[in-house]
């Protein structure tokens, strides 16, 4: 697919530090939950489209590491994903799901970016 290919470009584009690290890390774990969800079927596919739901966020964290202002632009972009839950009747569940992944994914990258952790030290 053209955004894996697309992805994967802006993977290895970073150098080896401590966000780019969590943040390859992360979206790896997320997009092998994914594919094994998928490949599952059924009521797996709501974990699918949960994981799904991170790919763009850890993309664009990629493509925010080096700059000054990530921090705001994660919390911005956590905020605006959490006022898509205010109105729980109008979504369906896929809906619910991505929203809830874009969610987390962007809350983990802004904690990362403003308390950084080495999580590959046991």
């Amino acid at each position: 697919m053209e955004f894996e290919h697309l992805f994967e470009k802006l993977l290895t584009k970073f150098t080896d530090t401590l966000f780019p690290t969590f943040v390859k890390k992360r979206a790896e774990g997320a997009k092998k939950i994914e594919d094994t969800a998928r490949d599952k079927g059924m009521y797996a596919i709501l974990t699918a489209y949960h994981f799904a739901g991170k790919v763009k966020p850890y993309a664009d964290a990629l493509k925010k590491a080096e700059k000054e202002d990530k921090e705001s632009h994660f919390k911005e972009k956590y905020k605006e994903a959490y006022a898509k839950l205010e109105d729980l009747d109008s979504i369906s569940q896929k809906d619910f799901q991505m929203i809830t992944g874009t969610l987390e994914a962007y809350g983990e990258v802004y904690i990362q970016s403003k308390k950084p952790k080495d999580y590959s030290i046991k």
